[in-house]
């Protein structure tokens, strides 16, 4: 017998989410004996850190929370809910895919033509954005060819003196599929909290330079990826320099590989769901 959820977050309405968490089933409406819905026909409230501000009255026995922001994040706030997931939902990973794309991502061995590339914002209103954009800054002026930067400039500050800047970026992917390695950088520095920042270019087969999540490694190959501290920018550069030369990409490929393969199964965002409605310890069967 499937278990029927319906998600409710703060970001957008209940048909919204509906179709967009379809994206993490690869389009359907089921994953596993889980079946989604955005009528009042489900067993189960999903709530995404808070719920939608339309949603004024539901049962708290039957809501779940699942934080997708960070403690300090304004929009973790108190609500009806019958419980708190300890495992946050690594969200929103390749958003707006086309079912074309949704083909895409499964396939591996994609080809790469391009070198490195990064995307963030020039927002500066927290630490972690503060250091990266230093860390960004230090990376252009040492790269004189090969790295590519896109982001959503919300001052005319930043990246006008940004010689990699490319201007903003529609979808994602596109500045991930054809490189060889991706730079990002979590806003909080937390346990168990990681984001598309990380799963994006994996899932894209990219070997990513990445600071954020305290205990990342307990979910994901650390051979995947590089860790950096973007609080340590110097040191931070001379290890994606010397990764860059060493050809790290080719010699972590395999590795990359098998972590997307578990980001699509074992740490899919509806499988988490999944397994807490299941009464499993997340934490245990997320990590490696």
């Amino acid at each position: 017998m499937s278990i029927k959820v319906k998600f409710s977050c703060f970001w957008q309405d209940h048909l919204a989410a509906y179709h967009h968490m379809q994206q993490y089933a690869f389009g359907s409406p089921v994953w596993k004996d889980m079946e989604l819905v955005a009528d009042e026909s489900y067993d189960v409230l999903a709530i995404l850190t808070r719920p939608h501000h339309s949603l004024r009255q539901y049962d708290r026995s039957k809501a779940v929370t699942f934080l997708t922001e960070p403690p300090e994040s304004k929009n973790v706030i108190p609500h009806e809910t019958s419980s708190i997931v300890p495992m946050y939902l690594p969200l929103p990973f390749w958003q707006n895919f086309s079912a074309g794309e949704r083909q895409h991502v499964q396939t591996v061995n994609l080809p790469k033509t391009e070198l490195l590339s990064s995307v963030t914002s020039d927002l500066t209103f927290l630490e972690g954005h503060v250091a990266r954009l230093q860390l960004i800054r230090l990376l252009d002026q040492r790269i004189e060819d090969g790295f590519d930067l896109w982001g959503k400039a919300y001052t005319d500050t930043f990246f006008d003196k940004i010689t990699a800047y490319k201007g903003e970026i529609t979808q994602k992917y596109d500045a991930l599929w054809p490189y060889q390695y991706h730079l990002a950088c979590e806003n909080s520095f937390v346990d168990n909290y990681f984001t598309e920042k990380i799963a994006d270019p994996i899932l894209a087969e990219c070997l990513c330079f990445y600071d954020g999540c305290l205990n990342i490694a307990q979910f994901i190959d650390d051979r995947a990826f590089i860790k950096i501290d973007v609080f340590d920018p110097f040191n931070a550069i001379d290890t994606i320099i010397r990764s860059i030369e060493d050809d790290e990409w080719s010699k972590r490929i395999t590795y990359i590989a098998a972590q997307k393969k578990r980001l699509l199964s074992d740490l899919n965002p509806l499988n988490i769901v999944w397994l807490a409605l299941k009464g499993k310890d997340v934490i245990k069967e997320c990590s490696l």
